[in-house]
């Protein structure tokens, strides 16, 4: 697997969907929310639920039609709106999204918020996890545990 061929694909990837607000299709069951993106041999796949301001879900990254990487995620954003949350996370995820819910340290301020991401090691694409926070004025009002890596 070439390593920066994924990466590239995968930045790429997630600026088309949710960061972009683009790539919604219609769902595999009701109630999740599915983002798409295609390009040549490559696909990408965000699947997640969402309800009482928590939410998981699952990325999965295809080659030729076989899933080589792929995350999966748990969050909170109880203390925040919908459209806060999609404001200030867009604008983070769009803004550092060569270093975000990967293996970089990353810190982005937008007027009183702050949006953090925390690895908890530094391996490279094939293995990730950390922490993604925002605050408002100093207080946490969002969390997200991610952690993935290569599967094929």
């Amino acid at each position: 697997m070439d390593k920066k061929k994924l990466l590239s694909f995968l930045i790429d990837a997630r600026a088309n969907t949710y960061a972009g607000g683009s790539g919604k299709v219609k769902p595999a069951f009701p109630g999740l929310t599915q983002l798409e993106y295609k390009e040549k041999d490559w696909s990408y796949r965000d699947v997640f639920n969402m309800g009482n301001k928590i939410f998981m879900g699952l990325e999965t990254v295809y080659f030729k039609n076989k899933p080589v990487w792929s995350n999966c995620y748990y969050g909170d954003f109880k203390s925040m709106t919908e459209k806060e949350v999609d404001e200030i996370l867009r604008g983070a995820l769009i803004k550092n999204k060569d270093k975000t819910r990967l293996w970089y340290q990353v810190e982005w301020k937008k007027e009183n918020f702050k949006y953090t991401c925390t690895p908890d090691y530094q391996k490279g694409i094939e293995e990730v996890a950390g922490l993604e926070e925002i605050y408002k004025s100093k207080e946490k009002v969002y969390f997200l545990f991610y952690a993935g890596g290569f599967i094929g």
